[in-house]
């Protein structure tokens, strides 16, 4: 090969070897993003890559009214707590209240408040004057229950609210219901007819096995016939 040919073929290695680079330039240059103008909406908030959660206003509670002191029922209810001892709550209302004091004037707010255990065991009608026996108990004004020791077991009570005026005389205010007091002991009844097993029963009862499988109607049946 002549010098003229050896610097053709030069030239166009060199030619080609251009080309490929500026192709490869202009792909790379085209496989890069475009350029991005920056300003406050091309920015990801807090919020949108963390949303923030949003809880309901917190409901506010219903206003739930005080229990009354009373509610005016003018009565005293008593139950037996144990063998010893009964425990009373009353409610009288103002109008009771007035009403006592406008009858007995100013020795009723001297009174002495009480309240009056009878012992009415075996009455079938308690009339307030036919007790077995009565105490009183003094209590306070402020109170609106109270435990009573009875101390004997196996009775039945019935507690008067009441007040007792400067001259001895007793007002009862609301009489209670009639609670009895449990046995502290075993019960002294001996006297109570017990089953006896027939003789005819006790064969029955022997003959049954959980190995037959057979009821005791069954069997019972069998034998009859």
């Amino acid at each position: 090969m002549d010098t003229l040919g050896l610097i053709l073929l030069f030239g166009a290695f060199i030619l080609g070897g251009g080309l490929y680079f500026m192709f490869q330039k202009t792909k790379v240059k085209n496989e890069l993003p475009s350029p991005v103008e920056i300003g406050e909406d091309n920015f990801e908030t807090a919020e949108e890559i963390f949303p923030i959660i949003e809880f309901p206003p917190e409901l506010e509670h219903e206003h739930v009214p005080e229990l009354p002191w009373g509610y005016d029922d003018n009565k005293i209810t008593i139950m037996a707590r144990d063998p010893e001892w009964i425990y009373a709550y009353w409610d009288i209302s103002e109008e009771r209240r007035n009403s006592l004091r406008h009858t007995y004037g100013p020795g009723w707010d001297n009174s002495l408040p009480v309240l009056r255990v009878y012992d009415v065991t075996g009455i079938s009608y308690f009339n307030g004057f036919n007790a077995n026996h009565h105490y009183d108990t003094v209590i306070n004004d402020y109170a609106g229950s109270w435990y009573i020791h009875v101390g004997v077991p196996n009775r039945t009570y019935c507690i008067d609210l009441g007040r007792i005026l400067s001259d001895g005389t007793y007002i009862a205010v609301a009489r209670s219901n009639f609670t009895f007091t449990p046995r502290n002991s075993i019960s002294n009844n001996v006297d109570s007819e017990w089953m006896l097993v027939s003789e005819n029963e006790r064969k029955l009862y022997s003959r049954i096995s959980p190995l037959t499988g057979i009821s005791s109607g069954e069997l019972f049946n069998r034998k009859m016939h």
